[in-house]
């Protein structure tokens, strides 16, 4: 199609966005849930580790005396294991809780609310290994490649930098004993983790920055493309143009049918023409059956002549009644004495009264 295959210059629309949206296409990072699933996971444990090392030693020390077993047998073995493992998986369970509600929170909060059931269907295209060695080596594929090495590069290059200058105090420390030894360990361990969570959670940050970027990119549009649009969501022009003439014909024929029974036009001259009717057995105030500006005001005239009714060249009373009143209105009391004598000079002028 003409145009269509433009350069994509343009900024998504809403409706652009909103439809990507609905087909599961939105911005989000891995990097970043995993970044502060381990920070959350890491300040959870800080405050449980006690307890769980606390836990796995009782339960050690619980299954090497096996005061509980009065006969050691599989089934019985059996038993023990698995008792022990749902204890110190109980005692776990808060780091696991934390950092899976961690995970989904930032979900959340990057996508929002949103639930795609097609991306759920099987498609035969994922199990087409054609079409999967394609994405295997896509573009994108070989960039995700690349990132994860950096990132190793950079966990690794960030753990031996800690290690290597710790490692002289580690030395001089093995020498004191056992205990020292792995306390010290224990902090350089807490050192290392720190500057790596630290370093990834950044990288999450960026990387959803690049991931906006480059979904926003995606979505581009090309001018064609944006006006195609623009027709599908508020019809072609044209036909849109077509119908305010034929509204306006319309609601100039209403008018013209209503200004046979007016007593007076009031001009601008040129501008604005208000037409105005008053009964004084039945209406309490003159109300306005006609109004218009422009070219609206020029055919009120032409009728108003054409069926013999008074008009009356008053720029500051025509304007006036052309901002405060509308068709079917009557007029605001401010009004009364300036309409009033113009209505009587007309009346006088056709003997009604």
């Amino acid at each position: 199609m003409p145009g269509s295959t433009g350069e994509r210059t343009e900024k998504p629309t809403p409706r652009r966005l909103q439809k990507a949206r609905e087909e599961g296409q939105v911005a989000r990072s891995q990097e970043l849930a995993n970044g502060f699933s381990l920070l959350a996971s890491f300040l959870t444990l800080s405050f449980i580790f006690e307890k769980i090392i606390d836990a796995m030693a009782r339960q050690m020390r619980a299954s090497f005396t096996m005061r509980s077993i009065p006969e050691f047998t599989i089934e019985s073995a059996f038993t023990l294991l698995i008792g022990r493992l749902l204890y110190i998986a109980s005692t776990m369970a808060p780091l696991l809780l934390v950092t899976a509600v961690v995970g989904i929170t930032i979900g959340f909060l990057q996508v929002g609310p949103l639930f795609v059931p097609n991306l759920i269907l099987p498609k035969l295209n994922r199990i087409n290994p054609i079409s999967g060695f394609k994405r295997l080596f896509s573009l994108r594929s070989l960039l995700e490649l690349g990132k994860s090495l950096v990132k190793i590069i950079i966990i690794a290059f960030i753990s031996y930098n800690q290690l290597k200058s710790a490692w002289p105090l580690l030395l001089s420390t093995i020498q004191q004993g056992i205990e020292p030894a792995l306390l010290l360990m224990l902090k350089i361990i807490f050192r290392v983790a720190v500057n790596i969570i630290i370093f990834l959670v950044v990288l999450g940050v960026a990387d959803f920055a690049y991931q906006k970027y480059d979904h926003m990119k995606n979505l581009r549009m090309t001018k064609y493309e944006v006006k195609q649009e623009y027709k599908e969501q508020e019809g072609d022009p044209q036909i849109k143009s077509k119908r305010r003439q034929k509204q306006l014909q319309m609601s100039l024929n209403r008018m013209i049918q209503a200004l046979q029974e007016a007593d007076v036009v009031i001009t601008n001259p040129t501008h604005v023409a208000v037409a105005l009717k008053y009964d004084i057995d039945t209406m309490e105030a003159p109300v306005v059956v006609a109004k218009g500006e422009g070219y609206m005001a020029l055919r009120i005239k032409e009728k108003a002549r054409e069926f013999g009714i008074e008009i009356v060249e008053n720029p500051p009373l025509a304007r006036a009644l052309n901002s405060s009143t509308e068709i079917g209105q009557e007029i605001p009391v401010e009004l009364y004495q300036a309409v009033a004598e113009v209505l009587a000079f007309v009346f006088r002028s056709s003997r009604r009264y």
